[in-house]
């Protein structure tokens, strides 16, 4: 919609993994070579973690072309499959053809593959994405995959690439040998500041617009809200273009990259990228205002006493009346004070609600 309007060849931030618009930060940069060093020294098993949006999927399909043409790969992105099931895709995706259907004839099947391949110096190599979706039994019975190997290396490869509950999982004590066969683990953190700069001017170029569509200010407006995520990076990038183009701006500023995620819902949550830590208590308020309401009661304390001592006699009424308004004047020079109850021994705490 928008294209002609700001001059771009092509939508310059689509969320499809489009190689063109690759732009290798500094830990993407190490996270791909590490992955085709461990394909290079055939190692048995590699796992790639990263929260959601840092682009996991982007790297698998950069890693795939960069492979040369003797590996043959097996690209596996649908999620929850028992192991019979990533047999079969694995099959299929490398052209074999399928004599059964049981377990057994499929592992035959597939290590003569892998024994021809091997033959012709080729490799195979399995890439399952959204791994965090596998049980720790299916996880377990892939372990046993990299157990085909000859006596100079392994037969197959496998890549594991998931979100943050693929690390919590790999953690689980019967999965204590497939973690030791691991060569490779790394993670995808987001972006600096610096890099979410050369990755929008980078796309922006590759669109085939040079002048500066995001002005400075709107780029770090994007950076905060966007934490450095790249598809998070894409949305609102995306929505201030839109934006822009039905008020007829070819500059953003910050200004409309607020209002542009405001206009169409689009909203970020502050915590997305850090785990949750309970917070502690603040009791320095509590003590505070405790002792300064003590303090004033007993002023009012030492007042009356002081007025009985001296023999002045108060009718009950405007004793009363005056204790009323003491302590009036006291509750309401102090907010009333956060009551922090001690745990209990044996029991858990609740959850933590929204203030």
């Amino acid at each position: 919609m928008y294209k002609e309007f700001y001059g771009f060849t092509t939508y310059p931030f689509t969320l499809t993994p489009d190689p063109q618009f690759l732009y290798p930060s500094g830990h993407y940069k190490e996270c791909l070579y590490y992955l085709l060093y461990g394909i290079e020294r055939e190692h048995g098993l590699l796992v790639l973690i990263g929260d959601i949006g840092t682009g996991k999927t982007f790297l698998l399909n950069t890693l795939v072309q960069r492979l040369g043409e003797k590996t043959h790969i097996a690209f596996l992105v649908e999620p929850k499959l028992d192991y019979i099931d990533i047999l079969q895709h694995t099959a299929q995706e490398l052209k074999l053809e399928v004599t059964g259907e049981s377990k057994a004839e499929l592992l035959t099947n597939l290590k003569n593959f892998f024994l021809t391949c091997a033959m012709k110096n080729e490799k195979v190599v399995l890439i399952i994405d959204e791994a965090q979706h596998l049980s720790a039994g299916v996880l377990e019975e892939l372990r046993l995959l990299t157990n085909f190997e000859n006596h100079k290396k392994k037969l197959l490869q496998i890549v594991l690439s998931g979100q943050l509950q693929l690390e919590d999982t790999l953690k689980l004590p019967e999965l204590t040998q497939l973690i030791q066969r691991v060569g490779f683990y790394g993670r995808l953190i987001p972006m600096s500041y610096d890099e979410t700069e050369g990755y929008i001017e980078k796309r922006l170029s590759v669109a085939g617009v040079t002048y500066p569509v995001f002005t400075s200010k709107a780029i770090k407006t994007i950076f905060v809200h966007s934490k450095g995520v790249p598809r998070v990076i894409n949305l609102i990038c995306d929505l201030a273009l839109l934006f822009g183009f039905i008020h007829g701006e070819r500059e953003i500023g910050p200004t409309m990259v607020t209002q542009a995620m405001k206009e169409f819902n689009f909203y970020t949550s502050e915590n997305s990228m850090s785990r949750h830590t309970r917070p502690k208590p603040d009791t320095t308020g509590v003590h505070t205002s405790s002792f300064r309401r003590l303090r004033r009661l007993v002023l009012v304390a030492g007042i009356v006493a002081f007025l009985i001592g001296a023999g002045v006699v108060l009718q009950s009424s405007l004793a009363l009346r005056t204790l009323r308004e003491l302590y009036r004047d006291t509750i309401k020079s102090d907010p009333t004070p956060t009551v922090v109850l001690p745990q209990q021994p044996g029991r858990r705490d609740q959850p933590l609600l929204p203030r």
